[in-house]
């Protein structure tokens, strides 16, 4: 096997870090690591994610949790706590009592869950509206089997497919060797307007990309609903790229497409 380059050593950190190369790959890239110092950082990264998320505590919900949802629960006659139930269970009072308190222990874990989630990540009630719409337009393009448009990395025919259907002629490049492939293109609704978006991949994880006309200084970079999302402008454009990343990758995917911009200037 010839020599693994950098970028491709790149690209396939983070399925090495999840045990998902072919062992030919995992020794070529392991091969690769010595002579690529930025490779060994990444990987470490990875890593250190992967720990970080593992050793997540999961709070349990607090007692009066449970109470408060017990209490709000309709009362029969002899005091007892039910709820809805079959109609064969009503001749067995005894298993209707059992069944009830599985059915409010259900309840009370899947609070308690909603509860634990709500410590560690943002809700969407105080999020800025043009970030829960981004996040909403990145579950649309990966909630189907076809995730773009136009389907192609040639930015010859991604490019002229938007005319007609935006109002402007998104930047188009495919960055395959960044390690960011392009996959093609699409058009969503923000914030009202039609806008480009641009899919590409990192290893087996979609990024999106929606950009239109716009100067916005400054740069900003968050963790919202478990996807990374990095905000900037560049080249007259103002940019939102997501995925399910970490923010490292999203700042790579920015830098080698602002260096394209200033590239073709």
């Amino acid at each position: 096997m010839t020599a693994m380059d950098c970028a491709t050593c790149e690209a396939l950190i983070d399925a090495y870090a999840d045990g998902e190369l072919s062992a030919d790959m995992a020794v070529a890239l392991e091969r690769a690591l010595p002579q690529c110092p930025g490779c060994r950082q990444r990987l470490e990264e990875a890593r250190l994610l992967r720990d970080a998320l593992r050793a997540a505590p999961v709070p349990r919900a607090p007692d009066s949790l449970r109470a408060n949802i017990l209490a709000a629960l309709p009362a029969q006659g002899n005091g007892a706590t039910v709820v809805a139930m079959p109609r064969h269970a009503a001749a067995a009072p005894s298993a209707t009592r059992r069944n009830t308190m599985r059915w409010a222990a259900a309840i009370v874990v899947a609070l308690g869950v909603g509860w634990a989630g709500g410590r560690f990540l943002p809700t969407t009630a105080d999020a800025p509206q043009e970030a829960r719409e981004i996040v909403d337009g990145y579950l649309r393009v990966t909630a189907t089997d076809r995730p773009v448009d136009v389907a192609s990395s040639d930015r010859h025919t991604v490019k002229p497919w938007f005319g007609g259907r935006v109002a402007y002629a998104p930047p188009v490049h495919d960055l395959t060797t960044d390690g960011f492939p392009l996959v093609g293109g699409r058009v969503d609704v923000i914030d009202g307007r039609k806008t480009a978006v641009l899919v590409y991949q990192r290893n087996r994880h979609v990024l999106a990309l929606f950009l239109w006309p716009g100067d916005s200084p400054g740069v900003s970079s968050e963790v919202r609903n478990g996807f990374g999302l990095r905000r900037w402008s560049h080249g007259g454009f103002v940019f939102h790229a997501i995925a399910d990343l970490a923010l490292s990758d999203l700042d790579r995917f920015a830098a080698a497409l602002n260096a394209r911009l200033d590239a073709e200037r």
